[in-house]
């Protein structure tokens, strides 16, 4: 299998978080690619016509997109219900929480996108993504007190990878000092493995460590 993405992608880092869990890393080879929101890499819109990262091609040429749809299929290749529950009111919490902590990724990669920008951010633009951030931090809270000792599921991995990437991209935001429980959930979870095996880092794409 290859996964064609960017170290700087927290969609990418989602993907290598669940194949590191699965213990599917090593079946993967890593094709690292810089994309943006104006420019595509033609080897992965050659595969995937939006262009988007992560792309993952099986051997067999497939190809499937979307990290989510990604992780799930990775999940289902070990046999399915460890980072998926598989079904009833556990699959549609993991999900859910997914779907929460997803959107925050897409909102502060936006926010990221904008910033760069040469022409001032609007201020109401961002009065509206950090909005986004701060209401979603008291829902992060209530999860982590409800959270089953032991479970990690893929609405686990993509709240730490949401946080990850505040921290990353917007360190001034310092979320911590009044969510003191989310903040020992993050450091829990980014104490895993497979957190630790891929960092988000630097501005272009450069290869993940074995």
């Amino acid at each position: 299998m290859k996964l064609y993405g960017s170290t700087r992608s927290p969609f990418v880092r989602k993907v290598v978080v669940a194949a590191h869990e699965l213990d599917l890393f090593g079946r993967m080879s890593f094709e690292p690619v810089v994309v943006s929101s104006t420019s595509v890499s033609p080897e992965v819109a050659a595969l995937n016509p939006l262009g988007h990262i992560p792309t993952l091609q099986l051997d067999d040429g497939t190809v499937i997109h979307d990290s989510l749809v990604i992780c799930e299929y990775l999940d289902a290749l070990v046999g399915g219900g460890r980072l998926f529950p598989a079904a009833g009111a556990a699959r549609w919490d993991a999900l859910t929480r997914h779907a929460l902590g997803n959107g925050l990724l897409e909102a502060l990669v936006k926010l990221f996108t904008e910033r760069r920008r040469t022409d001032p951010l609007q201020p109401l633009y961002v009065e509206v993504i950090q909005g986004k951030f701060f209401r979603s931090l008291p829902m992060f809270d209530q999860q982590c007190r409800s959270r089953p000792e032991g479970r990690f599921d893929i609405g686990d991995i993509v709240t730490a990878g949401a946080l990850a990437y505040a921290d990353f991209r917007f360190p001034a935001l310092e979320w911590r000092k009044d969510y003191p429980d989310v903040a020992r959930f993050y450091d829990e979870v980014a104490a895993r493995p497979s957190m630790r095996a891929v960092k988000l880092e630097g501005e272009s794409a450069s290869p993940l460590p074995g």
